[in-house]
Parts: structure tokens; C-alpha cells; sequence
């Protein structure tokens, strides 16, 4: 058994039944997916092996395991998940997360934002902060420019803006990526996004435009979350379309949240003693009454 081990489980246990809890406060319900797909160019991450003269992947990414699998969504699906994810060798990652398929796209932002927003005061985290950006004003902003789109997304993930300084592009246009790169507020001006603040109307909610994942199914909107306790995001999102359906999630790594979750316990849990006949006859009506209880 891997040291630690227990600890680890019993934490990311303990998250889990918290983002359970407050998904489904919020109307998801879960999926449970297979662990081995058959290899799809659609799916991401995930580690890929060969049985039998076919090809398959362990574990992907969620969202693209999720869009592969079901065929024709219905008018309105809601789902959340908790799933470990490979990185295409042996390590993973767990992951907790919603997707929201066939609504309006402001309305669903909002909603899956909060839903980020409660499940981390679910867990006692307060300290934290969620940036909001666009893919389609770094779309606009970059058309006369195309060739070189593929630099200026690699500066804003590696929040670099010396990669676009060194392009051969005029002094204006520098200035212009320069004013995007480093926006940061609660109105920009791009209606969708300020409707989407007012809407989730946080104070730790800031449109960032300098927040972009390049992941391949996101069309525009997208946000990150951090904490100042970590140097890397607790979890983010975005929105996608799916057979024809706007859509939108997100995805929490649990391993971040565990690190800043602290542990509360049950403080309801019953605790008997006594005679075992008596002892789990007391036990049995308790739990059927939905009261947790602990033999001793």
C-alpha cells in the first residue's frame, strides 16, 4: 500500500461528499463513466494502450468522455461526476465537476459559477478568487493578425507577454494585446461577460482577459479559480457547444481542494455503547431515520 494512502482517500472522501452534496443541491446528477474507452481522436488526456489489434484509453478527461458517450442529448442535462483523470503515463488526477448541456449561455455561466462558489464555502474555503475571460475577444483582437494567433494564446497561458513583444507586428497593435493582457474588473464592455458578473454578483468574481484555456471544444467563455494559499488553479471552465447545443462546466482538481479543506467531521454522528443486541438494535432504527452513528 502506497504511504499516505489512507490519508489521502479519507481527505478526498471527505471533499467529495461535500461537492456531492452541493451539485445536486443545484439540480446535477451523477454519471458514473467506464474506465476504458475505445480510443476516439475526440477524447483527451487519458492513457492509450493496445489489446486484442484495438486501441483504447484509460481513464480521459471527463468532458470529452462525456461528449463521446452520449449521442443525442435531451432539450436540458445537467450531470456532475468525481473521476480520476491519467495525464497519458501513470499518475492522475481526481477531478470533480458539472457540465450543464442546452440552455442559455449567460443564465448556465452564471449557475455553474456559483455552483463552484458554494461547493468551495461548502468546504470552508473562503479565501479564493474566480476570473472570468473570452476566447472570442482575443478572436477579434487578433484577426488581422491570424498567423501569429497561435503566440499570443502561449503568452497569455504562460502569462508572458515578452513572447508577443518579440512578434513583428506594429507598435499599435502591441499596445492594443497589451491593454486586453492586463484588463482586469468588474465591467469590460463585452455585454456577455459583464451580464455574467451581474448575474453571479460576487465580490471575488473579476473579468480577467488575460484568463484564456486553449482547450479545442471551448467557443468563448471561460474562467479560472485560485487561492492565494496555492500556485495553481483550484479548478476551470468554459463553454462549449455540443451537438448543437450551447453548453458549459467546469472542473475542480480535488487534490488542490483537499490541501485547503479542513477536515470538519460529524459532529451529528451518534456514538452507542452497550450490549451488541442492544447496541445495533439502536444503531439500525437511528440510521433508518437517517441519523449517522458510530458503534464503539
Amino acid at each position: 500500500m502506497r504511504k499516505g494512502l489512507l490519508v489521502e482517500s479519507e481527505k478526498l472522501s471527505e471533499v467529495g461528499r461535500y461537492l456531492r452534496r452541493t451539485f445536486e443541491l443545484w439540480g446535477y446528477r451523477e454519471i458514473f463513466l467506464p474506465a476504458i474507452e475505445e480510443y476516439s481522436e475526440n477524447l483527451r488526456k487519458g492513457t492509450r494502450f493496445a489489446y486484442n489489434n484495438g486501441f483504447y484509453v484509460i481513464k480521459p478527461d471527463i468532458t470529452s468522455q462525456i461528449l463521446e458517450n452520449i449521442k443525442e442529448p435531451p432539450g436540458r442535462l445537467k450531470l456532475y461526476y468525481i473521476s480520476e483523470v491519467l495525464d497519458g503515463g501513470v499518475r492522475g488526477q481526481w477531478q470533480a465537476g458539472v457540465e450543464y448541456i442546452g440552455g442559455d449561455v449567460t443564465k448556465m455561466a452564471a449557475e455553474v459559477i456559483l455552483t463552484a462558489v458554494t461547493a468551495l464555502e461548502a468546504l470552508g474555503i473562503d479565501e479564493f478568487y474566480v476570473d472570468v475571460g473570452s476566447l472570442r475577444v482575443w478572436e477579434e483582437a487578433t484577426e488581422e493578425i491570424a498567423e501569429f494567433r497561435g503566440e499570443v494564446y502561449r503568452a497569455l497561458v504562460r502569462r508572458n507577454f515578452e513572447i508577443i513583444e518579440r512578434l513583428p507586428i506594429s507598435g499599435e497593435k502591441k499596445e492594443e494585446l497589451w491593454e486586453l493582457f492586463n484588463f482586469w474588473g468588474k465591467e469590460s464592455g463585452y455585454r456577455k461577460l459583464d451580464r455574467i458578473v451581474e448575474a453571479v454578483n460576487d465580490e471575488r468574481l473579476f473579468i480577467d482577459f488575460g484568463t484564456v484555456r486553449p482547450l479545442p471544444y471551448y467557443r468563448d467563455v471561460l474562467f479560472e479559480v485560485y487561492s492565494p494559499e496555492l500556485g495553481k488553479p483550484l479548478g476551470g471552465g468554459g463553454e462549449y457547444t455540443f451537438k448543437g447545443k450551447a453548453a458549459f462546466g467546469f472542473a475542480f482538481d480535488m487534490g488542490a481542494l483537499s490541501k485547503l479543506f479542513k477536515k470538519k467531521g460529524d459532529r451529528n454522528r451518534k456514538k452507542l455503547s452497550g450490549k451488541p443486541g442492544e447496541v445495533f438494535a439502536e444503531a439500525k432504527r437511528l440510521v433508518r431515520m437517517g441519523i449517522p452513528v458510530e458503534v464503539e
